[in-house]
C-alpha cells in the first residue's frame, strides 16, 4: 500500500510538472516584442502593459486594437487572466474632447506629479481624452502625442460643447508672457497668466480689450494690442522673417526637458513652438521632426542651408549602431542656427565664425526643409488638423 501511494504521488508530481511545462510564464520580452511589431512609436500610440507571473495576470491598457488582440492571444495561449483595457474608456468613446485651461499644461508619463515631464500643451489646445484615473486624464494632443494631465489643466467637453467652442472667434496671444484680467483694466486683478501661442476664445470686445471665455466657463479681459488674429493661420502663409522674429523672442529662455513654452523649453519644443505660432504643426520630438520635410544635402558644404531649415544632431548610423537624433536647431542663414541648449542661443556650422562650436559639426546628422513641404502627417497646417477643424472627425 505504501508503494502504491508513493507511485501515485510521483505520478501526480510528473503530471503537475508537465502541466506547468505546457503553460509557461509570459515574459516581459514577449510583451515588448508585440509592442515593437505593432507600435513603432509609443509616443503616438499609448501602450502600458505589464505581467504578474505570480498571479498569472496580464494587465494594463493600450489604444492599439491590433496590439490588444495579440496580447489577448498571448494570455489565452498561456492560461493568463487577461486584464488589458482597450482605450478609450467607455465614457470617452462618444465624447472624447477636452480643452487646455492653463497657460502651460504639463503632460507626464504617468498620472503623478513626480513622473517624467513628456511635453506641454498651451492654453486653448484641443485634446482627445482616452482614460481617467483619479484626478488625472490620459490625453492626446493635435500632434498625436500621449501623456497624463492633472484634471485641473483641462476642461472635458461633449461633442456639442466642442463644436460651440470652435465656433467662437479666436485670437492668439502674441507677447512672450502676460496676463488676463478680471476687469477691462490692467489693475483690476489677475485671472491667469498667458504665454505666446495661447489660443483665446473671444466673447466680446471694446476699444482696448477682448473679453475672453475660458474653456471651464471663467471670463477675463486681455489687451487687444497683445493679441493677433488667427488670420495668419487661416491664410496658410507666413514669411521666413515672421518665423525668425518668433524664434528670437525666445532667446535666453532656459532649458527644460519636455518644455514647449516661453517659460522654459527643450530643443524640439523650441522649433515646434516657433512654427506653431506661425500656423504650422510639427511633430513633438527631434527624432520625429527629422523624418519629415525635404532633406537638404550638405555634401558640398553648409551653404545649401536656408533660413527656416531644421538641422539635426546626434549620432549617424554605422554598421553596428543605429542612427540617434538627439538635438534640433532652426537655421537663420549664413550657416548659423538658433537652438535651445542650456538656453536659446545662436551657434554656427562655419568653422571661421565666432559662434562656431565643433561639437555640433561633429554631431551633425541632416537638415530638413519645412517650408513648402506640408504633408499633413509630420508637417501640417494647424487649420487642417482634425483637432482644430470646425467639424469633428469621425
Amino acid at each position: 500500500m505504501k508503494n502504491y501511494f508513493k507511485i501515485l504521488f510521483i505520478a501526480f508530481g510528473i503530471s503537475l510538472f508537465a502541466c506547468q511545462q505546457q503553460t509557461p510564464n509570459v515574459t516581459t520580452q514577449q510583451i515588448q516584442e508585440i509592442k515593437k511589431e505593432i507600435i513603432p512609436d509609443t509616443r503616438l500610440e499609448y501602450f502600458d502593459v505589464t505581467v504578474n507571473n505570480d498571479e498569472r495576470i496580464l494587465h494594463g491598457a493600450t489604444v492599439s486594437e491590433p496590439a490588444f488582440k495579440k496580447l489577448q492571444e498571448l494570455a489565452k495561449k498561456n492560461d493568463y487572466d487577461f486584464r488589458v483595457e482597450l482605450l478609450p474608456e467607455a465614457a470617452f468613446i462618444e465624447n472624447p474632447w477636452g480643452i487646455v485651461t492653463l497657460s502651460v499644461c504639463n503632460m507626464r508619463a504617468k498620472p503623478d506629479h513626480a513622473a517624467e515631464l513628456l511635453t506641454q500643451a498651451l492654453f486653448g489646445t484641443p485634446v482627445k481624452i482616452y482614460r481617467k484615473k483619479g484626478g488625472w486624464y490620459l490625453v492626446q494632443t493635435p500632434d498625436r502625442y500621449f501623456g497624463w494631465v492633472d484634471g485641473s489643466g483641462i476642461s472635458a467637453k461633449t461633442n456639442a460643447e466642442m463644436l460651440e467652442w470652435k465656433k467662437l472667434p479666436k485670437v492668439i496671444y502674441a507677447e512672450v508672457s502676460g496676463f488676463a484680467y478680471s476687469e477691462p483694466k490692467q489693475n483690476s486683478g489677475v485671472e491667469s497668466d498667458l504665454v505666446l501661442g495661447n489660443l483665446l476664445s473671444v466673447e466680446n470686445e471694446d476699444k482696448d480689450y477682448y473679453k475672453i471665455l475660458y474653456p471651464d466657463g471663467r471670463e477675463a479681459f486681455v489687451k487687444k494690442k497683445e493679441c493677433v488674429s488667427t488670420d495668419q493661420w487661416n491664410s496658410k502663409s507666413f514669411t521666413i522673417d515672421d518665423l525668425l522674429k518668433t524664434a528670437f523672442l525666445f532667446k535666453g529662455v532656459p532649458y527644460l526637458w519636455g518644455g514647449t513654452s516661453p517659460k522654459m523649453m527643450d530643443c524640439s519644443g523650441f522649433t515646434k513652438t516657433a512654427y506653431y505660432f506661425n500656423g504650422l504643426l510639427l511633430q513633438r520630438d527631434a527624432s520625429q521632426q527629422t523624418l519629415y520635410g525635404e532633406e537638404i544635402s550638405v555634401e558640398n558644404g553648409y551653404e545649401n542651408l536656408e533660413a527656416g531649415d531644421l538641422v539635426f544632431f546626434g549620432r549617424k548610423a554605422t554598421e553596428v549602431r543605429p542612427e540617434r537624433v538627439t538635438h534640433v536647431g532652426l537655421c537663420i542663414g549664413d550657416q548659423k542656427f538658433i537652438h535651445e541648449s542650456g538656453k536659446v542661443r545662436v551657434n554656427s556650422l562655419d568653422a571661421t565664425s565666432e559662434d562656431y562650436t565643433e561639437h555640433y559639426e561633429k554631431g551633425y546628422v541632416r537638415a530638413r526643409r519645412v517650408m513648402n513641404n506640408v504633408d499633413d502627417k509630420g508637417i501640417e497646417w494647424i487649420v487642417d488638423n482634425a483637432f482644430y477643424k470646425m467639424v469633428l472627425p469621425e
